[in-house]
């Protein structure tokens, strides 16, 4: 099963084989501030077979673990489209929303709950397979 995506401007593209390792809502702030909302859901894909189109732009941080992850992005429209985890170097955790087909994931847990908004999430009861960072 394909699974593509790209940018809001369409400059950048990607495609991977799949299949979906998994998929999640992140609440940390790291990923309110990217996704400019009270969580980031990303898509785990694997990293062989990922293919690119059109140039992008990155930013590296520090994780919690004290492990980089880079953020990729597009130059010209600014729409965040992957990280690439240090602590998971054979994955690439896809933004959801640039996806073309969104739901071909189904996040199944939310990690650093504890960091979210009151106004974002449902209740953990609400979720199917919560589980706290």
């Amino acid at each position: 099963m394909e699974i593509t995506g790209g940018c809001a401007c369409g400059q950048v593209r990607y495609s991977s084989p799949g299949p979906v390792k998994f998929a999640l809502r992140c609440a940390c702030r790291s990923c309110q501030r990217d996704s400019g909302g009270g969580h980031g859901t990303h898509a785990a894909l694997p990293l062989e077979g990922f293919e690119i189109e059109g140039g992008t732009a990155s930013w590296t941080r520090s994780g919690r673990s004290g492990l980089s992850v880079t953020k990729v992005f597009c130059p010209a429209c600014g729409c965040p489209l992957w990280g690439l985890p240090e602590r998971a170097p054979a994955t690439v955790m896809v933004a959801a929303g640039s996806l073309d087909d969104p739901s071909k994931v189904a996040p199944g847990r939310v990690v650093y709950r504890g960091e979210a908004p009151p106004w974002d999430l449902l209740p953990p009861e609400e979720e199917r397979g919560h589980a706290e960072a």
